[in-house]
């Protein structure tokens, strides 16, 4: 399929919204330059959310491509990658030609990128949980977190298996959105600030407990910054 630089598809930023602009492509026989959710005052087409051919690009991508490609687009979308869009709309286009060899054409440019990009998504998925802590406020266990993805819907399942019989509430700063887990149902909400209720003591007596511990096993000696903030990034260790 043949590329028009010169046209932009803007999209509400949905998934359902992007496999309507892969449906789109078909019909334009192009692949537009640039696909994005705000302005521009270039050529560009807006492109409305079709539920029904966002589906219809979801069956082709299961049975032409395999349920390990539609793995891999969903969590590339999750990334915050400014050419994500694009590249999803690439890797589905040839793999519509390509079948479920497709994830094995690591030579392919198009494949390559949208490898590239979901690698980077589970990578943060993974540190995130790993570097995650919670605190109790009132009955809830609450997490802010600030990851470089939107990896919220993939890490909230390994928390909700951990503590089935707890309230559990993890607050993405960088994406604005919070999700809720009590009485076996999660919630997802868009949240624009999120400021928590004060410590109790308890709570503000295990903070100071976890300071002294740290603050006593740490050797003074090997005190090496750089070597903390890779292994420990500045985002992962933030506290509210």
């Amino acid at each position: 399929m043949k590329e028009n630089y010169n046209m932009t598809y803007i999209y509400d930023g949905t998934l359902e919204g992007l496999f309507t602009c892969v449906f789109r492509c078909y019909e334009d026989k192009y692949i537009p330059g640039a696909v994005i959710t705000g302005m521009t005052l270039t050529p560009c087409a807006h492109i409305f959310t079709d539920k029904v051919k966002a589906a219809r690009v979801r069956r082709g991508i299961y049975s032409k491509m395999g349920a390990a490609s539609a793995n891999i687009i969903f969590k590339a979308f999750l990334s915050d990658f400014e050419d994500k869009e694009l590249a999803i709309i690439r890797f589905i286009v040839y793999g519509m030609k390509a079948g479920e060899r497709v994830n094995g054409d690591l030579a392919h440019p198009d494949v390559a990128r949208i490898r590239e990009i979901f690698r980077a998504v589970n990578r943060e998925a993974n540190l995130t949980a790993e570097r995650m802590t919670f605190s109790i406020i009132g009955d809830v266990m609450v997490s802010i977190i600030e990851p470089s993805h939107n990896v919220l819907p993939l890490i909230v399942k390994h928390f909700t298996n951990r503590f089935p019989n707890e309230e559990i509430f993890i607050y993405d700063k960088i994406h604005k959105l919070g999700v809720t887990w009590a009485h076996n149902k999660v919630t997802y909400r868009e949240i624009e600030h999120f400021e928590p209720d004060p410590a109790d003591e308890e709570e503000e007596t295990y903070r100071k407990l976890w300071k002294i511990f740290y603050d006593t096993i740490e050797i003074k000696e090997r005190h090496n910054p750089r070597l903390r903030d890779q292994n420990m990034p500045i985002r992962h260790r933030r506290k509210f």
